[in-house]
């Protein structure tokens, strides 16, 4: 109980000047210290006290005594000492047991080499007991035998311990043959003292005390203290330095307790069985119990440790199996724990029988968001979205963040669609409320794809595939909305699939072809360029429209190449038109946002107006305003770059995602492009002529051209001109032509064609 105290109170209190590693201390405890201390000293002051430790103070050479009290005194003071003898072999024994486990376990030297001494001390007393003849009556008889074997014993275990921690101090690790050195020696010392013990007994005759009448009674106990001295003021302080453990410590301890006890036997023991001479076995008991004791303090401090290391072990391995299944930043399920427990709900689905929906979460723009306030605030949203999330579920419904802004939802146990459809719309409702993020309000919205189990698949494959299908579709929807899953997204699937593994042979194989959609002045109707279009005709597929593969290229990474293609494509056609008529025009090029992020393009560009000689200022690179939704900085100077080129930029599609007007200030913006959603509607929408307007009186005050799409009346074209639109392009004008049509367009009969004819009349009569 002492020993679990001292593990639970004093090791928490520790510092590093007591414990030497996990499972080993460095120095005996206090109380341990303390209670040698007191066993030391307390007898001696009993003696002084007056305290008998023999019950009956007996001197065997007094012959006043009668014959029955000396019978009853040498019987107490011999089975005294036996007992004391018996109980220090005992504990030697177990001492030695717990040495030789210690070293056979973690191969501590200084436990054999304590183990093998106490083992020869506590032979050697074992043996001195068992041999002698019958109960020693008279003071001739019974010699002073018990003395000298112990003085013999002790000295030896001594030695022991000097030879055995000096040859451990010196040890070369070149030669290991030393234990071994240490151990035949002392086989033969144990040998020797056996023979010894067996000689003195039985042949040689003892006198009962030496040097009777002198202070000193057993001065040949000055042979156990020199050696004893010696352990501690020169073979301990140099085996702590080496070995700073608990056993080390407990030789300093053992040494003191041999020195006192010899003191006693030396100084105040006078007759055998006296008290000093009881108080000295005593004493030899508690030679043993100090190794015994620290043994177990480190048997107790190492389970304890290993408990501890067992128990720190089965925590990291829980932390280990919680970082493997959950996303640190939301703490919700990973990706990885997300398509196990997908795994399991359908194979519980199927035994139950029942239904689950599968709801895949992207939140829109958030590159944009990210981009803008930085991925740390980034990340700080999606902690604070991932939170609400897990307010608005069911419980038992299964959330998990499966990508960077991704986020899925197992529904368990769905009583139909419509229950799917609810938890959509109250995800949607609850989720764009403003979050505040850094002291600021930001507004997100979320995209959700939705498959059902059984009916879109059995498979969390099938079921994550078809969600995701549902989920681009809310995006291309307009975002903040949901989709199911229904069999014309899988055939939107199946359809760019097949797109996909065509467009890549398509440029191999000529399939491309370049259209130029003339753009007219509108108020004398020439031609002064034209946009340049990309059709591509597969022999297995048909005319396939650009709304189809320009987006399929860009998820592919295939837009690289097909712009390169096309940028020198035109080029080289322009080139020729130009030295053949020797007529310069200018020219539009359509390109992706994902153009704007290769940080090669404008070299790309440069290259092959160098290529082909094409002035750049006849070149006009057409941008959509979703491909300034990146990264601000990013974009900016990329357009930059191309602008110190000499190419112009145009805005396409204006007015349709309400740009920032600062922000289109600080860009090298040369001409605007009005919407021809905002056109078709001329005349029915207040509102969209209000932009128009607007646009037109933008465009002017920043000093940029403004280009209308998809004029296809006479009355669009009236109200453009009037609102001094002065370029434009349509239907009404002209459609996209091929090179041969658009040469006779624009270079044979100069933009004068039967297509405009009427256009014309109406401008040279006034009419417009």
């Amino acid at each position: 109980m002492l020993v679990l105290k001292y593990r639970n109170f004093e090791i928490q209190k520790m510092d590093n000047s007591f414990v030497f590693n996990e499972t080993t201390l460095k120095r005996v405890p206090h109380f341990l210290v303390l209670i040698i201390i007191l066993l030391l000293g307390l007898p001696y002051i009993g003696l002084n006290w007056g305290l008998d430790f023999s019950n009956l103070a007996i001197t065997i050479n007094n012959g006043n005594i009668a014959g029955s009290q000396l019978i009853e005194s040498q019987i107490r003071g011999y089975f005294r000492q036996t007992l004391l003898q018996w109980s220090g072999f005992s504990l030697a024994a177990v001492t030695v047991l717990l040495a030789f486990t210690q070293y056979r376990l973690s191969n501590d030297k200084i436990a054999l080499i304590i183990g093998l001494a106490i083992l020869f001390s506590g032979s050697i007393e074992a043996l001195h007991t068992l041999v002698i003849d019958g109960l020693a009556l008279e003071a001739a008889d019974k010699n002073n035998l018990d003395a000298l074997i112990w003085v013999f014993s002790n000295s030896v275990s001594g030695l022991i311990l000097i030879i055995g921690l000096s040859l451990l101090v010196h040890a070369n690790d070149n030669k290991p043959v030393r234990l071994l050195t240490f151990i035949l020696l002392t086989t033969f010392l144990v040998l020797a003292a056996i023979t010894v013990i067996y000689y003195a007994a039985v042949i040689i005759q003892i006198p009962d005390m030496w040097l009777y009448d002198s202070y000193v009674s057993r001065p040949f106990e000055l042979i156990s203290v020199f050696i004893y001295l010696m352990l501690m003021i020169i073979v301990y302080p140099k085996t702590y330095a080496s070995y700073p453990t608990i056993l080390s410590d407990s030789v300093f301890y053992m040494s003191l307790t041999q020195v006192v006890l010899a003191i006693y036997i030396m100084l105040l023991s006078t007759t055998p069985y006296d008290s000093a001479f009881n108080i000295a076995y005593f004493l030899k008991v508690v030679v043993y119990f100090i190794p015994c004791t620290c043994f177990v303090i480190n048997y107790v401090f190492s389970y304890s440790a290993v408990l501890e290391g067992q128990k720190n072990l089965k925590i990291k391995q829980e932390e280990l199996k919680y970082m493997a299944s959950h996303d640190p930043l939301t703490n919700l399920f990973n990706r990885r724990e997300f398509e196990e427990l997908l795994d399991k709900s359908i194979a519980n689905a199927q035994r139950n029988n029942s239904s689950l929906a599968l709801l895949l979460i992207d939140l829109d723009n958030f590159k944009a968001i990210n981009d803008t306030f930085g991925h740390f605030h980034g990340d700080e949203l999606l902690k604070q979205f991932a939170n609400r999330l897990v307010l608005l579920v069911r419980k038992g419904d299964l959330l998990s963040r499966v990508g960077g802004d991704e986020f899925t939802l197992i529904s368990l146990n769905i009583e139909s669609p419509s229950s799917a459809r609810h938890l959509a719309e109250r995800i949607l409702n609850e989720l764009n409320s403003p979050y505040t993020i850094n002291g600021k309000l930001i507004t997100v919205t979320v995209s959700i794809g939705i498959s059902i189990f059984p009916g879109d698949g059995n498979t969390t494959e099938d079921l994550l595939r078809k969600a995701d299908l549902a989920m681009y579709k809310a995006k291309n929807s307009g975002k903040n909305t949901y989709q199911f899953y229904t069999e014309q997204l899988g055939y939107s699937q199946h359809r760019e699939s097949e797109l996909e593994s065509h467009l890549r042979k398509a440029l191999q194989n000529d399939e491309f072809e370049l259209y130029y959609q003339p753009k007219f002045n509108l108020i004398n109707m020439e031609i002064i360029g034209a946009e340049i279009l990309l059709r591509w005709n597969n022999e297995a597929l048909g005319n396939v429209s650009p709304n189809e593969f320009i987006p399929v290229a860009e998820n592919t990474g295939l837009i690289t190449e097909l712009s390169q293609w096309v940028l020198q494509k035109s080029c080289a056609q322009l080139m020729r038109w130009a030295n053949q008529y020797n007529k310069m025009l200018s020219f539009s090029i359509n390109i992706s946002p994902v153009q704007l992020t290769n940080p090669q393009f404008p070299k790309i560009l440069e290259k092959i107006l160098q290529e082909y000689q094409y002035p750049a200022e006849y070149l006009e690179l057409e941008i959509t305003e979703n491909a300034l939704m990146g990264d601000q900085d990013e974009i900016s100077e990329m357009l930059h770059v191309i602008s110190g080129l000499g190419i112009k930029l145009s805005l396409d599609d204006f007015g349709k995602e309400y740009s920032s007007l600062n922000r289109l200030k600080t860009l090298p913006i040369d001409s605007l492009k009005i919407d021809k959603t905002f056109i078709s509607d001329i005349y029915n929408e207040h509102e969209k002529v209000v932009i128009i307007d607007i646009i037109i009186k933008l465009a002017n005050e920043l000093g940029m051209s403004i280009v209308a799409e998809g004029i296809e009346t006479i009355p669009q074209l009236k109200y453009l001109v009037s609102r001094k639109c002065h370029f434009g392009q349509g239907f009404l004008l002209s459609k996209p032509l091929t090179a041969d049509e658009f040469t006779s367009m624009a270079y044979t009969k100069f933009g004068k064609t039967k297509s405009n004819a009427k256009a014309i009349s109406l401008i040279n009569n006034n009419r417009l």
